[in-house]
C-alpha cells in the first residue's frame, strides 16, 4: 500500500521586536459527529452524518490571531445525501489509536455525490503548510486525487492511498498523510478530493480525519512581528 508519509509540523514560538514571545496558533481541525471525541489541542468540525443542511454550513475557527472559515461541499452538482459522510468509529481500548483517527468526513462513492471540496477563507496573505490525515480504523481504504486552487494557481496530486485498521495501522505516524504548500492572497483557497472508485465496496470511499495549516517559517516571523503588510507589498 503506497502512502505519503511526512513529519508532523512543530509549532514555533516567535520573538517580537519588543522582546515579547508571541505564540502563533495554527489551524488544527478534527472532523467528527456531535458526540465524537476531539483530538487534544485541535478544534472540532462536527456535523450530522448524511445531512446536507448541516454539513454545508461553514464553521469558524480561531487561528493566527483571527477567524478562519472552513466549508464543506459535494459539488459540482446536487449530490445524493447518502454520499455525505461524517463517521465516528467510536472509542478503542488501544491507546495507540488517537482520537483524530477514530472519526472522519468524506464521500461514499457507492452513490452519486461528486468530489468533496474544502473551502478555506480568512487566511491572511502569505505561505502556509497543509497536512491532512486519511485513515479509517476499520476497512475503508482506496485511492484519491487532490486538486488545489490557491493564489499560485491550480495543481493536482494523484494516487494517494488511504490507510486502514485492517492492515494493522493504528498510529498517527503510520496513517496516510497528504502535505502541500498553500499560497494565500487573502481570497478563498479550495482543495477538492476525488475518490478513484475501485472494487470492492471498501475502496469506494474518500476519508479525511482532519487537517492542520501552519505558516511557513518566513510567515511565522512576519506574524510575530506584525509584518503582514510588508508581505502583501512584496508579493503585489
Amino acid at each position: 500500500m503506497k502512502r505519503i508519509m511526512v513529519p508532523v509540523v512543530i509549532l514555533a514560538l516567535v520573538a517580537a521586536s519588543s522582546n515579547a514571545v508571541v505564540l502563533v496558533t495554527p489551524l488544527r481541525v478534527d472532523f467528527g459527529t456531535p458526540t465524537s471525541a476531539v483530538q487534544e489541542g485541535w478544534q472540532a468540525f462536527q456535523g450530522i452524518h448524511e445531512d446536507a443542511l448541516n454539513l454545508y454550513v461553514p464553521r469558524e475557527f480561531s487561528a493566527f490571531g483571527t477567524t478562519v472559515t472552513v466549508g464543506l461541499s459535494w459539488n459540482p452538482h446536487v449530490p445524493r445525501w447518502e454520499s455525505m459522510q461524517m463517521i465516528d468509529r467510536g472509542g478503542s481500548v488501544d491507546v495507540d489509536t488517537p482520537d483524530l483517527l477514530r472519526d472522519w468526513t468524506g464521500t461514499d462513492g457507492r452513490v452519486y455525490g461528486g468530489p468533496l471540496t474544502l473551502t478555506i477563507t480568512g487566511l491572511a496573505a502569505g505561505e502556509y503548510g497543509w497536512l491532512s490525515y486519511h485513515h479509517d480504523t476499520s476497512d475503508q481504504t482506496g485511492i484519491f486525487d487532490v486538486l488545489v486552487v490557491d493564489a499560485s494557481g491550480e495543481r493536482t496530486f494523484t494516487g494517494i492511498d488511504i490507510s486502514d485498521g485492517n492492515s494493522g495501522v493504528k498510529t498517527l505516524a503510520e496513517a496516510t498523510k497528504f502535505s502541500t504548500s498553500l499560497l494565500s492572497d487573502g481570497s478563498a483557497i479550495k482543495l477538492t478530493f476525488t475518490s478513484v472508485v475501485g472494487e470492492p465496496n471498501a475502496e469506494k470511499f474518500f476519508v479525511m480525519n482532519g487537517f492542520q495549516i501552519v505558516p511557513e517559517p518566513a510567515m511565522l516571523v512576519l506574524l510575530g512581528l506584525g509584518g503582514l503588510g510588508l508581505l502583501r507589498r512584496r508579493r503585489a
